[in-house]
């Protein structure tokens, strides 16, 4: 049986899409296991999600791995900044004793374990480059060069998204058949022209920059776009009713939740 979808029929049946689906995985499942790692993208995909999104930052040596913050402290055992550390200091450290005992000796994912997982459960990729303030275009150059190795040409499910106008301009040039995201706080006032100048197809958004005027910018733009980071099934019908295509949630089955039951129709 096919999962709930709470979206309009128009938004469900739209093509040419990045992402046809109603939710992406935000971090995996973060309530359920550490952010951002591997076993919080198999929690993901077994609660159904079809997407997961990560962030992709590189350390001093020039290595990708899977981490938000421009720290290691929230996430790990360790201190410091990710770009001040070797990858086999980050590599040292255990990325899952601050979230429970159940999952110390978890390790920060390397890109590349990341995506042979991600291709192993058969699920969707949004990668964010998570540049720290400088090494903007040499996230870009470092993690999609090898995602040009690791990800199958012709598979699909991959988009690259970023907040940062240099890395998604250096993604534009590295992986131009790759759709791309990009991510703002502040709601544009001419969506169209936004996605042009940054050469993308998608626009991500913050929930709590959406007041209901720049919610009717987005749905008269006509434009594929998202919504952040939104845990409450009630809470996305005010986005998809303003044609959101996709919301980004810590609940990957958000919406399995809240479906009608077939002995209540």
């Amino acid at each position: 049986m096919p999962a709930f979808d709470p979206r309009p029929l128009a938004t469900i049946q739209r093509q040419n899409v990045a992402v046809p689906d109603a939710l992406i995985a935000h971090r995996g499942a973060p309530l359920l296991a550490p952010e951002n790692t591997l076993p919080a993208m198999r929690a993901a995909a077994a609660r159904g999600a079809r997407w997961v999104e990560v962030d992709v930052k590189l350390t001093r040596d020039m290595q990708p791995v899977i981490i938000h913050d421009d720290r290691v402290d929230r996430t790990t055992n360790g201190r410091g900044f990710v770009a001040n550390m070797s990858f086999e200091d980050i590599r040292q450290l255990d990325a899952g004793s601050f979230f429970s005992p159940d999952f110390a000796g978890t390790r920060v994912p390397t890109l590349e374990e990341l995506v042979e997982t991600v291709l192993d459960l058969d699920i969707g990729l949004q990668l964010e480059l998570k540049p720290t303030a400088g090494d903007d275009i040499e996230t870009a150059e470092v993690a999609l060069a090898a995602m040009k190795d690791l990800w199958p040409v012709h598979r699909g499910r991959l988009f690259i998204t970023s907040f940062s106008i240099r890395s998604i301009h250096a993604a534009a040039r590295l992986l131009p058949d790759v759709p791309r995201a990009f991510a703002v706080v502040v709601p544009p006032r001419d969506p169209k022209a936004l996605l042009a100048e940054t050469r993308c197809q998608i626009l991500h958004l913050q929930r709590d920059f959406l007041p209901d005027n720049a919610l009717k910018i987005m749905a008269d733009s006509g434009i594929e776009y998202a919504v952040a980071t939104i845990n409450e099934a009630q809470a996305t019908e005010r986005f998809f009713a303003a044609g959101a295509q996709t919301i980004l949630s810590d609940i990957p089955d958000l919406f399995e939740r809240t479906a009608p039951h077939a002995d209540s129709l």
